[in-house]
């Protein structure tokens, strides 16, 4: 093992862009593995020393509660006494930190085991009381579409360096990285098996809906429906089989391994429970391993240490979406999947991103933007509300219409922002004397420094006979996302009901009890708001993701909420 300590690596010419001051890598000084992985990465994104956490942990795979207890307690103790706690947003573990802690009950959706990465996710945050807890927490920036901080969404994002052996993560390390130039011919792999149509259709459905994104970006995808498993593609930049869980897989290859070639930067997810349970040399099988995509060049992929079920499977759309939208590899990953402190381990540099560099955050999060037709005259109110702004001079309202794609400024929409604030700001705007037609409206927001950002577009149709809106009244049922999300003490839950009936509005906690009623009752139709005061000492509720579900007929809309203490 002595080699190990002359692996040198410097910064790419892509990397010198993308600051890793935000990512902490996290070492076991027991593994001469772990400490030659550590330093590479270190030397190759010139992650500051302060983000270097040394720890000294059993080197096995696998551990229980106790030898977890112990590497929490040294992660926490080193970045609590070195003011890490809010400056970091990924965690890094390397080769030869243990890989998952069994606690028992590994087979089961009440499974308290996991992987050593989904439960370091909860450290030192409004999460970290469902570390070590029974079954599977629901992620709060599954879904999301904002770049990750850890100061909104309460957590790390958490990657893993490993392989079966350390020049295979150092070869990895080095084909990867931010803003990675990607051929316009690379191919996007997805291999359906449809003898699991009958049973999970949603997986396969996944890859559909998949292609027919990335292709409206003009990218190349293969996509395979038959019983055939795929092998041998060329420059493959983005990859999901069923492994070893084809059911032809063994006609065409062992140990379900595609024997690919991949571009740098390429990703992957394989439909197999375990395929992150070991990155051992000699790999012993049974369930296809991710440890051999990564030994034929991938540059990321998510594995399962135990059994997941399928809920846990990576949202292939939305993995490729966020992955081709400027987002990076740990972003993209956890976007795409359900859950924390669960049995998800995500290989590969955090920031490692592709097709040049990511688009810049808004300098504002914005919490809910709207446009409403004011009854009876020829008005549209604009609203809309942020969480938080930076250097924030401004919006412009523009406006189009269904005849032209050019959005132009309306006169005298300009209003003022708030510069630099943490605390929620309300805005409105009336855009009066308009006329029938379609319109969509959006806000061009302005920095102090000048720079522009764009929101997306909302649309209202106004059709206005003998001076009364036709369309005043909703034409379906909508349920808004909370404002503020996440929220403390209250929130504001707003929704459309386009027909006289009885509305039930519930609030229910992660294990699905109901824990509120806040609306049950014979309402109008129109469009209503409740402010929900998870505070409320009667309710007695805990941080934590909550879920609320209106009801209105045999029509059903749930959405999920956070509440921080």
């Amino acid at each position: 093992m002595a080699t190990l300590a002359i692996l040198v690596a410097g910064p790419s010419a892509s990397n010198a862009t993308t600051s890793y001051e935000d990512v902490a890598v996290i070492v076991n000084t027991n593994s001469p593995t772990s400490v030659a992985i550590g330093t590479y990465f270190q030397n190759a994104r010139s992650i500051p020393a302060i983000n270097m956490i040394y720890v000294a942990v059993d080197t096995v795979e696998e551990i229980d509660s106790t030898s977890f207890n112990l590497l929490r307690s040294q992660v926490e103790n080193y970045m609590t006494t070195n003011n890490l706690t809010n400056n970091i947003n990924y965690l890094v573990t390397t080769k030869g930190v243990p890989l998952k802690v069994n606690r028992g009950n590994t087979f089961s959706t009440t499974s308290p085991s996991a992987s050593i990465e989904g439960e370091l996710m909860l450290i030192l945050g409004v999460y970290n009381s469902y570390i070590g807890g029974a079954g599977r927490v629901t992620s709060p920036y599954y879904y999301q579409t904002a770049h990750f901080s850890r100061s909104a969404y309460g957590i790390y994002l958490v990657t893993r360096l490993d392989a079966y052996t350390v020049q295979q993560v150092c070869d990895m390390i080095d084909r990867s990285g931010p803003n990675l130039s990607v051929s316009p011919s690379t191919t996007y792999v997805f291999d359906q098996d449809p003898d699991w149509d009958s049973s999970i259709p949603a997986l396969n459905n996944y890859l559909v809906t998949a292609k027919t994104t990335l292709e409206g970006r003009g990218k190349v995808v293969a996509l395979d429906q038959s019983t055939t498993y795929m092998t041998n593609q060329a420059t493959v930049i983005g990859y999901t089989s069923w492994g070893s869980n084809d059911h032809y897989a063994n006609y065409y290859t062992t140990y379900a391994i595609p024997h690919n070639t991949w571009a740098n930067g390429a990703i992957a997810e394989t439909y197999v429970s375990t395929s992150g349970r070991t990155f051992m040399a000699p790999a012993t099988y049974g369930q296809s391993l991710v440890a051999d995509l990564i030994a034929e060049g991938i540059s990321g992929v998510k594995g399962y240490v135990y059994e997941p079920y399928s809920s846990a499977m990576s949202i292939a759309y939305v993995l490729f979406d966020r992955y081709t939208s400027g987002y990076n590899l740990a972003e993209s990953f956890y976007m795409a999947s359900r859950y924390i402190s669960w049995m998800d381990v995500v290989i590969g540099d955090p920031k490692t991103s592709i097709d040049g560099p990511a688009a810049p955050p808004l300098p504002i999060q914005l919490g809910h933007f709207e446009a409403r037709h004011v009854a009876n005259t020829n008005t549209v109110r604009l609203t809309w509300g942020t969480v938080s702004e930076t250097n924030n001079f401004g919006f412009f309202v523009q406006r189009r219409d269904s005849s032209s794609q050019v959005f132009v400024d309306l006169p005298g929409s300009f209003v003022p922002g708030n510069g630099t604030t943490l605390i929620p700001r309300e805005y409105s705007w009336l855009h009066e004397n308009i006329t029938a037609g379609n319109y969509y409206y959006r806000l061009r927001q302005v920095d102090l420094d000048g720079t522009v950002h764009h929101t997306d577009p909302v649309t209202i149709t106004i059709d206005v006979v003998s001076g009364v809106d036709e369309q005043l009244l909703p034409q379906q049922l909508a349920l808004s996302q909370n404002y503020p999300n996440p929220f403390n003490p209250i929130t504001t839950i707003a929704y459309q009901n386009p027909m006289l009936g009885r509305v039930v509005l519930r609030v229910f906690n992660s294990v699905g009890q109901q824990v509120s009623i806040l609306v049950d009752q014979v309402q109008a139709a129109g469009w209503h708001s409740v402010n929900f005061p998870g505070s409320d000492k009667t309710i007695g509720l805990a941080s934590g993701t909550y879920f609320y579900r209106i009801e209105v007929g045999n029509q059903v809309i749930t959405r999920k909420m956070i509440m921080l203490q």
